[in-house]
């Protein structure tokens, strides 16, 4: 029980009780209730004992309520010993994050003799913290005079931590609709700025240094607005990774020139990277971006000065003590990003994880990084934990489950090649967006039919499908979608490439999408010319 059960007015004499029912609460014969372990045959005493489930027994009639019996099953709970529960009121099981407008339920209960039943965080003698599902209960005598409280006790941590579980997967859901929903033309209007920013680029000279500042700004701003696309859809996991073997320590070092630069000069950043690291399989993308969260983090905590400690190591997460919330047990490799700031405040604990939760005041942050970290890790099979160092700082420790396998060597990068005036079929319903990919593929030097439906590139195709080779098209578009649009082309003219863009996130394309080439929303120009490329040099396009 959890709460200071004080009885003022009860009667301090010795009664007896006798096995009868008063008002719905069943008492007992206790031969003297002022020695109940000397009435451990008692029928009351004797079940409270033998149960299963954690009971004790207080006494009104005593000051301060006291606890008179408890069972076996109590004492594992709480980890105290008998002599250290017998004559202390319940009080002594609570804590700092126990919730005091709980304990005042159980008082006024208490207070009016009633039956009370409430979830409470109690404490036990190593300091650790569980859920007690508490019920109370009033004893009284047969002439109704109040005896005893009876309190039953449940540990229910675990179905708590399941409930916590539940709310954090339902959070990141909605998270994950919000963002599927105005993804598609969020992505759209990057598409056209992204897009007009590479073909001005093109057209302004290197003399001309107002326009390329203008135009460095505006792409800047285009690519900002991209990646915070990027951190929501990696926090509801709607971010489909494309992943592969890597070492951490390689992506570190190669990653360096970026991470002196986005920590500031006056910050020393000292790497800490094993020697015999294992390799793990993650998206070197999202990882580099998990990365650089975590040290823009650990800049904006130091207020720009400070020092950083970048570590590597091969650890191994066990069952009963995970290193990180919610860590399966396993092999896994380590990078942990340390700082000597301030550390985390300890009311925020538990909220730095949360999207759009941030410290650092109205218009310094958009409360993302550390969400779009934490969703990343959990994507990737993985976990993250946030700790303060004793001697002051905060540390975040990435954990990437342990790959077998040798890594993969980078690929060339493909050369960029001009089109020769090839007719492609471009289909877009967005007229923005058409009028960018008109003249974009036209600067690449192709020849562009567009229509804005499905529908109307099949009437096309009917009539001279000979002409073209490629097809170029948006996926989400009133009527016949993209997909069924290829499938057709695919099923009907089984020579012509088919080249698939959408601004919405993989998670929410169907299997028949991933059939096709993909480009996605916002491309670059570079990006695309390599795409069509690909397919018009590949077995269905240009031998």
């Amino acid at each position: 029980m959890d709460d200071d059960f004080a009885e003022p007015d009860g009667d301090a004499a010795p009664a007896v009780v006798t096995g009868v029912a008063h008002k719905s609460v069943t008492s007992a014969r206790i031969s003297d209730p002022s020695h109940p372990r000397d009435a451990r045959h008692d029928i009351f005493f004797a079940a409270v004992e033998t149960t299963r489930m954690p009971m004790t027994v207080t006494d009104p009639r005593q000051p301060d309520n006291p606890i008179v019996f408890c069972n076996k099953a109590f004492e594992r709970m709480t980890g105290y010993a008998m002599d250290e529960i017998v004559g202390k009121n319940c009080r002594f099981l609570q804590g700092p994050e126990t919730d005091r407008s709980v304990v005042d339920t159980v008082r006024a209960a208490i207070a009016r003799r009633e039956e009370v039943a409430v979830e409470i965080l109690n404490y036990r003698k190593n300091g650790s913290t569980f859920w007690n599902a508490l019920f109370v209960s009033p004893v009284y005598g047969e002439n109704g005079d109040l005896l005893y409280y009876f309190g039953s006790q449940l540990d229910i941590s675990r179905r708590k931590e399941a409930e916590e579980a539940l709310h954090q997967a339902q959070k990141m859901e909605a998270v994950g609709k919000l963002t599927g929903g105005i993804a598609h033309d969020f992505n759209n209007l990057l598409q056209v700025i992204s897009g007009y920013v590479d073909l001005l680029d093109a057209r302004i000279g290197e003399d001309d240094r107002a326009g390329r500042r203008a135009l460095e700004a505006i792409g800047m701003a285009a690519n900002r607005g991209a990646t915070l696309t990027q951190q929501l859809l990696a926090f509801a996991r709607k971010q489909e990774l494309r992943d592969r073997l890597l070492n951490l320590n390689t992506l570190i070092s190669d990653f360096g020139s970026i991470i002196d630069r986005n920590v500031g000069e006056r910050i020393v950043v000292r790497r800490d990277l094993s020697d015999d690291l294992w390799n793990c399989r993650i998206d070197p993308v999202q990882a580099e971006m998990a990365l650089l969260n975590l040290l823009s983090n650990a800049r904006d905590a130091m207020d720009g000065e400070g020092r950083v400690t970048i570590a590597t190591a091969n650890t191994v997460s066990a069952r009963e003590e995970p290193l990180a919330p919610g860590l399966e047990p396993g092999e896994y490799v380590a990078m942990r990003v340390t700082d000597s700031g301030p550390g985390i405040d300890e009311a925020n604990a538990g909220k730095i994880f949360d999207p759009f939760f941030s410290t650092k005041g109205v218009g310094k942050g958009t409360g993302l990084g550390l969400s779009m970290v934490y969703g990343f890790m959990r994507q990737s099979g993985g976990g993250v934990s946030a700790t303060n160092i004793a001697d002051g700082g905060a540390s975040f420790a990435l954990y990437f489950p342990r790959a077998r396998g040798m890594v993969e060597r980078d690929r060339a990068p493909m050369s960029r090649h001009q089109g020769s005036g090839e007719h492609i079929l471009m289909v877009e319903d967005q007229q923005q967006v058409a009028e960018l990919g008109i003249a974009m593929l036209e600067d690449l030097g192709y020849s562009v039919v567009h229509v804005d439906s499905a529908q109307r590139a099949l009437d096309v195709l009917r009539d001279r499908a000979e002409d073209f080779r490629l097809l170029f098209t948006d996926i989400v578009m009133p009527g016949l979608t993209g997909v069924a649009l290829a499938q057709q082309v695919r099923r009907d003219y089984p020579g012509l490439p088919v080249l698939l863009t959408t601004g919405y996130s993989d998670r929410e394309l169907d299997e028949d999408s991933r059939a096709f080439d993909l480009v996605r929303k916002p491309y670059r120009r570079a990006d695309l010319s390599q795409r069509i490329r690909q397919l018009l040099e590949g077995p269905n396009g240009v031998s």
